[in-house]
């Protein structure tokens, strides 16, 4: 089963993937709407044929939007759970100053959070 990390940001969007126990950051997508959000995860969804999708819901506005983009990715009949995202940010910023990453490196961190969040949900399957 392949599975579909995301980091949501209203305007920045962490993506990771993972083939089996282990997820790996994929990328940041930028958006400019939820539909827009809606049509590029959508996309990403199909070019990875990804199985299942797991977004970490953050707290506040953002949480909000978050919790809009579950409901119309189910929608579009797709497998979406959400997942607590707490700290993952932060999480993946300490990860990567803890391997060395250098601070212009470091900006992939939503991607890198992303992993972090579907890493966790792998682990608790």
């Amino acid at each position: 089963m392949k599975f579909l990390g995301i980091d949501f940001g209203l305007k920045k969007i962490g993506l990771a993937l993972s083939d089996g126990e282990l997820a790996s950051p994929l990328k940041i997508i930028t958006v400019s709407s939820l539909d827009d959000a809606v049509e590029k995860i959508i996309g990403e969804i199909e070019v990875n044929q990804v199985d299942k999708v797991v977004i970490g819901l953050p707290e506040g506005k953002t949480g909000k939007a978050a919790k809009k983009l579950v409901n119309e990715l189910k929608k579009k009949e797709l497998d979406v759970e959400s997942a607590d995202e707490t700290l993952s940010s932060k999480d993946a910023q300490k990860l990567m100053i803890e391997m060395g990453v250098s601070r212009k490196k470091r900006k992939i961190d939503d991607a890198q959070a992303a992993a972090l969040i579907l890493q966790n949900y792998l682990d608790n399957l």
